[in-house]
């Protein structure tokens, strides 16, 4: 269930989204909020040189085996990850995906494998095998229909990351000011992820 406010002077609307088992007639569980709103600023500046200068390439082959090993299994179009490079803090990426995105601003396959990459730097430091996208702001949307991206990810603090992401061309597509993650830990947590993986990936 998708709940959308009614418009504020500034024309931001609030945004929830709930879910419920299927036995339970009323009883619907918050799992976001968020606000909606005209962005005032664009989606960057793109990455227009690819690789990036000064990148230093990154081996991405077992990336998915790991990550399935620590609770998180990706289905086949999850697994777009093609190449990767590191500039000291921050990684780049290469993703794409064998679907047709007609229908989404951004595919959430695409923006999914756009997240892996995170992995690959030193963005997180408690030790935990496997985190979980928790706090997203500053989201901006330059194009629609793509299926493949370059990306940038930087770090924005404790335990959070900056994305940037453009087309093959280097033309800006989307772009997260602030993207905050928790650790993925605990049988019941990882049992959790798998089943909501399960859900939104078939």
């Amino acid at each position: 269930q998708l709940a959308v406010g009614a418009a504020d002077g500034a024309g931001r609307r609030t945004l929830n989204l709930y879910s419920r088992a299927e036995d339970a007639e009323d009883t619907w569980v918050r799992h976001a909020t968020g606000v909606l709103g005209t962005a005032v600023a664009g989606a960057g500046e793109g990455l227009a040189e690819w690789p990036p200068a000064g990148a230093q390439a990154v081996e991405v082959e077992g990336l998915y085996e790991g990550l399935a090993e620590a609770g998180l299994a990706h289905g086949p179009l999850f697994r777009g990850l093609r190449a990767a490079w590191r500039r000291g803090d921050e990684v780049f990426a290469e993703v794409s995906m064998e679907a047709s995105a007609a229908g989404f601003g951004l595919h959430p396959a695409l923006l999914d494998s756009a997240l892996h990459g995170i992995g690959l730097g030193s963005f997180l430091t408690d030790g935990a095998a496997a985190h979980l996208p928790h706090s997203w702001s500053g989201v901006t949307l330059a194009a629609t229909g793509a299926t493949a991206a370059r990306v940038q990810i930087a770090p924005a603090g404790s335990g959070a990351v900056s994305l940037t992401l453009a087309d093959r061309t280097g033309a800006p597509l989307a772009a997260v000011r602030t993207l905050a993650l928790r650790p993925l830990t605990g049988p019941s947590a990882v049992a959790a992820a798998r089943s909501l993986a399960g859900d939104l990936h078939e």
